[in-house]
């Protein structure tokens, strides 16, 4: 499944593409009426985290937005400059 398209992101979402393509990825193995499924692809929450709370049934799907989650940070504060940057803000 194809990641959420910016355009239609919640406004306080701060995921990187990457994260977006793991969130869709690991939301796809639910059906399309589970709540966090509805509420990633409606935009109401902003970040994978929010998410899993919304996966007690589901705790390997929830294990995996973690993941996600873990990752992107990684990527923000690994960057070269060696220091966190957002989008934009600077």
């Amino acid at each position: 499944m194809e990641p959420l398209a910016k355009d239609k992101r919640h406004p306080a979402d701060y995921r990187d593409e990457i994260e977006h393509a793991e969130v869709a990825a690991a939301l796809s193995e639910l059906p399309g009426d589970h709540p966090a499924a509805v509420a990633y692809w409606t935009a109401a929450v902003g970040d994978s985290l929010a998410l899993t709370y919304l996966l007690k049934d589901r705790a390997d799907v929830a294990q995996r937005l973690v993941a996600a989650y873990l990752g992107d940070s990684r990527r923000i504060w690994s960057r070269q400059t060696g220091g966190a940057h957002l989008a934009g803000k600077l």
